[in-house]
């Protein structure tokens, strides 16, 4: 019988001056200090001792003092917060002070086009006014160096919507030497145009207010006078009241503000920040890491942005995310898979173009996240395995290779705004056909074509081997993107061709290579939750 040593407990310092101060501790019932102890082998015995193997495997716990467990999670946040630096996630002074300048330019602008307005209308110019507010993002104060400006115009009466709005103040603005790239998206659920002041990307939506003075109305945000307005105008609103609900409700700007970038940078990585193709849409986000600060109000960053996994990866997403405690009355939408509720009075469900393909991908990101980050003691664990861009060449192996071409680049702008506004309609035809799809937000260039274009690839999730028939798939979604005169007049001269692709006819920026997916596989392998998590315990949050 080989040589077998006995298992057994030793002090794991001799005393308690050779112990690393505030590393590991164990406490009594009777607040007595005892020693840690751990597995050791026992030296040999004397000759003519019995060798008695253990009867079974001896399972001793270890509990992490708790000034470990703040030291990990300072390190986590000092990382993070170096890791979002390094990413450039936030706008350096000079972007700001950019930005700012756009916002005063545009409010002389549409100062200047409520003028016009009343000129036309034989309205006395010195009574119509018009101003710009900003939500958002960049209201928010998490925007980053590329984030597009979210901002309403505030008109008079005289103002509509269809002509003065889309047409004239369009004018103007194709007429001023710092705006470029204009195009409108006239039929979206929130009609907006879309252009570039100086470099900054601006999303510019348009509320009609039933008063002349429309600047000084906004200002006074009257709810009496909120009721008369028209519903695309209070849809408009939306944004800017619950950017200004949000606001009140996160008892910490500063740490909501740097958990909001974070959320951004991952869901941008894996994904999943973009609306039009069923994802996250940035109200969406806003109000998922507002949820976490007001139930977390004293948590780190690395505690914010744990929990926000730990929360979401296991919600029942039957129930409604709110800010408010008390249970929402708005109508449920039928079929409304990730129901997120707006902090507004009265209360609205965010618009949501979430199908069952896309919640799928949510539901695994959320998942991956929470595999990744739950284990506070993993002494190798790195923020660059959360934020690593998704591996769409190794997730899938045929893709739909949707191409939208124009004459030129300012009408495939306009075409592609308006495609895209469509997108929704176009899984949802693949999701009835049993194909499960996983849409990339890039937007690709086919080089080969002389002509303006746009390409997109979405990779294709078959429930079972199936044919794509690609023409007719086109001829339905053709019909919702010629539905109304717009679209039939834009595709006069534009075209979508749509087609299934194999990798070797991916783009190489698709082609990225997962380095960590043999440990999230392992993770995630069998994974069950439970009421017993402790992450709480080390993130500060019980």
């Amino acid at each position: 019988m080989p040589y077998m040593a006995a298992v057994g407990p030793a002090t794991w310092w001799p005393s308690s001056a050779l112990a690393p101060a505030g590393l590991l501790a164990a406490t009594s019932p009777s607040s007595n200090p005892e020693p840690q102890t751990l597995p050791f082998l026992l030296p040999p015995p004397p000759a003519g001792y019995p060798l008695l193997p253990p009867r079974g495997t001896i399972v001793l716990q270890l509990h992490p003092h708790p000034g470990f467990l703040a030291e990990v999670d300072r390190r986590r946040s000092c990382s993070l917060l170096q890791l979002l630096k390094d990413e450039g996630a936030a706008p350096s002074p000079e972007d700001e002070k950019r930005r700012e300048q756009v916002i005063r330019e545009l409010k002389k602008i549409v100062m200047h086009w409520a003028k016009v307005v009343a000129r036309e209308q034989s309205v006395p110019q010195r009574l119509a006014t018009a101003t710009v507010l900003t939500y958002g993002s960049y209201s928010l104060g998490a925007h980053g160096p590329e984030s597009d400006v979210d901002a309403l115009c505030v008109g008079p009466c005289i103002a509509t919507l269809q002509y003065h709005f889309f047409v004239v103040l369009r004018q103007i603005l194709e007429g001023r030497p710092e705006v470029s790239g204009v195009q409108t998206i006239e039929s979206a659920k929130v009609p907006l145009m879309r252009f570039r002041f100086s470099g900054v990307a601006i999303d510019f939506t348009y509320a009609q207010l039933p008063v002349i003075d429309a600047s000084k109305a906004i200002n006074m945000f009257s709810p009496r006078l909120l009721q008369k307005i028209d519903k695309r105008s209070w849809r408009s609103l939306s944004g800017v009241r619950v950017n200004e609900k949000i606001v009140q409700l996160v008892p910490n700007s500063e740490k909501f503000q740097v958990l909001l970038r974070c959320v951004k940078l991952w869901a941008r990585k894996r994904g999943l920040h973009c609306h039009h193709l069923g994802f996250f849409a940035g109200i969406h986000l806003a109000i998922l890491a507002a949820y976490i600060c007001q139930r977390y109000p004293n948590a780190s960053v690395n505690g914010l942005f744990t929990v926000f996994f730990q929360t979401f990866a296991h919600w029942p997403w039957q129930v409604p995310v709110s800010l408010h405690d008390e249970p929402t009355d708005c109508l449920h939408p039928e079929g409304r898979l990730m129901p997120i509720v707006m902090p507004c009075t009265p209360p609205e469900f965010c618009v949501s173009n979430v199908t069952k393909s896309t919640f799928k991908k949510i539901r695994e990101e959320l998942t991956r996240g929470y595999a990744l980050t739950k284990d506070p003691l993993r002494h190798d664990f790195e923020w660059t395995w959360l934020f690593e861009s998704f591996p769409y060449a190794e997730k899938h192996q045929q893709f739909l290779r949707i191409a939208l071409r124009a004459p030129t680049f300012a009408e495939l702008r306009d075409w592609a705004g308006w495609v895209k506004s469509r997108f929704r309609f176009l899984i949802l035809k693949l999701e009835r056909a049993g194909i499960g799809c996983d849409p990339c937000p890039s937007e690709e260039v086919d080089h080969t074509v002389k002509e303006p274009n746009m390409v997109f690839y979405w990779g294709l999730i078959p429930e079972k081997i199936i044919h794509v028939d690609t023409s007719s798939l086109k001829e339905d979604f053709m019909k919702d993107v010629t539905n109304d005169v717009y679209g039939k007049v834009k595709c006069t001269r534009s075209d979508v061709t749509i087609s299934v692709v194999g990798l070797s006819q991916l783009p190489k920026s698709m082609c990225t290579h997962s380095v960590h997916w043999q440990y999230l596989q392992h993770c995630m392998l069998g994974y069950q939750s439970t009421s017993e998590d402790q992450s709480a315990g080390w993130l500060g949050l019980g």
